[in-house]
This record gives structure tokens, sequence and C-alpha cells, in this order.
């Protein structure tokens, strides 16, 4: 699917994933619920991620639709939950859309719903989607995953998103996240996101969805010593860049300045490594520009 994305666009598939520290087995009990009572577009009270989780897990199924593009972190903690997410339209999606799932066996399960009533699905087909997000949908999965496609040299990766060190982009946080769980030492933040190493100790409740899931799970002991401080100058970034053997960009429209910079400054492009998380797909004209630029693009949403 990948590979006939790229030959198709120019760019490989990538989407959310959940942080593999984080994934915990799924206990063997009665569920109470049919149908979770969180709803997306609802505001919910819950004060901590756990508490959130169990109102999942005391359900076989959850709704979960298409906000602003179709991926969202809600599909990953639902499914890893060990719960269902019924997404109504997803068979009307771009193929490349959530490449990672398992669309036809989702759309046939709602459609089974709605054409033949309620019903609890079996054991079997619970342990299915439990099974298939741990090996496709975690983020140590999905770096691997990025690092295979894009046969990209992992001698040492520096990971470029100054925006991510004072504000969440979830792509490029769990991007940050599978690349260190991957790479260990060889991955180099050029600007360090302290607040996903676990011994941050501000509040991070003030991140994007009060910092459930993805905030404090990097062990500390990851973390680089070549990080630059936030102020750091165009040459700075430039001397650790030259050191790279690849460039992961985490959000490639926060960081268009400094990519530039790197490209005018003589950084082979191919080095580069680009993310595109918006939830709005590229168009016609910005596909046709990523595939002059002769760097490696991944991309978060497409057109239906």
């Amino acid at each position: 699917m990948a590979r006939q994305c790229f030959s198709e666009h120019g760019v490989y598939p990538l989407g959310f994933s959940f942080p593999t520290t984080q994934v915990q087995p799924v206990p063997v009990t009665d569920r109470p619920h049919f149908l979770s009572t969180t709803y997306p577009g609802t505001p919910h009270s819950f004060t901590t991620w756990e508490d959130y989780l169990y109102e999942y897990r005391s359900s076989f199924f959850a709704l979960s639709t298409k906000k602003g593009g179709w991926d969202t972190f809600r599909h990953l903690e639902i499914l890893f939950s060990g719960t269902i997410p019924l997404m109504p339209g997803l068979a009307r999606s771009s193929r490349f859309a959530l490449a990672h799932y398992p669309k036809r066996a989702l759309s046939d399960l709602l459609d089974s719903l709605v054409t033949e009533g309620p019903a609890t699905p079996d054991q079997h087909t619970r342990d299915f989607f439990f099974q298939w997000a741990e090996e496709h949908l975690t983020t140590r999965a999905m770096a691997s995953y990025v690092v295979d496609i894009s046969e990209m040299s992992t001698e040492r990766v520096v990971f470029l998103d100054r925006a991510l060190a004072s504000r969440t982009d979830y792509l490029s946080a769990f991007s940050f996240i599978g690349l260190t769980e991957v790479l260990g030492s060889s991955l180099v933040a050029a600007f360090e996101p302290s607040f996903l190493f676990d011994d941050f100790s501000g509040d991070t409740t003030r991140h994007y969805g009060k910092g459930f899931g993805y905030t404090k799970v990097i062990p500390s002991g990851l973390r680089s010593t070549d990080s630059l401080s936030l102020d750091s100058s165009r040459s700075e970034l430039l001397e650790l860049a030259s050191s790279a053997s690849t460039i992961v960009v985490g959000n490639y429209d926060a960081n268009r300045d400094e990519v530039g910079g790197l490209l005018d400054a003589g950084i082979d492009p191919s080095r580069i490594v680009c993310i595109l998380g918006s939830d709005f797909p590229p168009d016609r004209s910005m596909l046709r520009d990523i595939k002059r630029s002769g760097m490696t693009f991944f991309v978060r949403e497409f057109a239906s």
C-alpha cells in the first residue's frame, strides 16, 4: 500500500501511533456496555487518562468519527482498550487514509451491525483488532515502518522540529517517540521536546488533549546531550544537521524556514525526511513541489 501510494503521489502514508510503553494487556472480563457513552465532539470530564480509558474498556464498541481528517488519536485509544471503533463513512475515504488500519474489516463489521442488528463481537473478533493494533499501530511499529520504507541511513539521525519543543503536534510527537524506541542513542533532537521524557516536572495537562497518553513516556536516559537551545543560531543548526546521516523533519509546515536554510546551505535533499501532519491533504501543486524537492515525504491525510 505504501509503495503504491508513492508510485501515484510521490509520498508515503503515515499516521498517529500509540506509545509502545503505554500498551497494557486487556483483561478478559465482561463488558457492561454495548457502546461507549464517550462520543466525538462532546467534552469529557475525565481528569486522568486511566479513567478515560476505563470507559472504553467497559464497552464492546465506541463511536470514532472523522474530524478535520480521518486520523485521530481516539481510534488508537479505543483499539488499545480492546474495544472496536465504529467509523461511519470509512469505506468512502481515500485508500491511503489510515493506511495502517484494517479498514475493510472495520467497515464490514459496522455494515453488519447496521443490516443485521446489534450483536456483541466474539472473542476472536476482539482479539483480531487488538493484535492488529499491537503489530501495526504502536509508535515502535510506525517508526520501524518509516525507517524501512524510506531506506534512511540510521548512523546518526537528527530530528528537527523547533515548534514541538514548546507545543504539541501529535504526528511529530508520536514519530519522535517511536524513533527514540527504534534508534536509541542514534537519534538526536535538534530541539528537545522535554515534556515527552519521563523526568519532566512541568504541568502536562496544559498540552493538547490534556497530555493524555504521550507525555512523559520516553526514558530520560535516552535524552541527547547534543540538543540545541531554542535561541540557537541557524549556523549552529546547520552544524548539527551536517553531522547527521539523516534529518527527520517532524512537522514540515512549521519548519519550512529551517528546511529551506539547510537546503540553501548545501545539505543534500536526499538526506532529509519530512512529515506532513496537517488535517488537510496536500493539493496537486504541493505534490508536484514535493516530487521535485528530492526529499522523502510522509503524509497523514489524503483526499477522498
